[in-house]
């Protein structure tokens, strides 16, 4: 599919008319062939949302990992040592 195409461009539901459009011209192929062309239809879907998901994944845990610059916060028991402290964080 070329993406590229101006009436594909930034139009989910034409992308995805089109995607439908082509495996329906596949359907005068054999039955072996068109179940072949599905099949790898579906495991490049699975493997685009897996690498979208782990993109995401990623970015989130960048915006949200604790950074050299920020102030961290300690129980008083656990910077004291006191043995009696009550500590919810255990």
């Amino acid at each position: 599919m070329n993406l590229h195409d101006p009436n594909l461009s930034h139009d989910p539901d034409r992308q995805v008319g089109e995607v439908f459009r082509r495996l329906c011209a596949m359907k005068s192929l054999n039955e072996d062939a068109f179940d072949r062309v599905v099949s790898a239809v579906l495991v490049a879907l699975g493997r685009a949302a897996h690498e979208e998901g782990e993109r995401r994944a990623r970015a989130l845990a960048e915006r949200t990992a604790p950074r050299a610059t920020d102030v961290r916060v300690t129980a008083h028991a656990r910077r004291t040592g006191d043995p009696d402290g009550f500590d919810i964080a255990d």
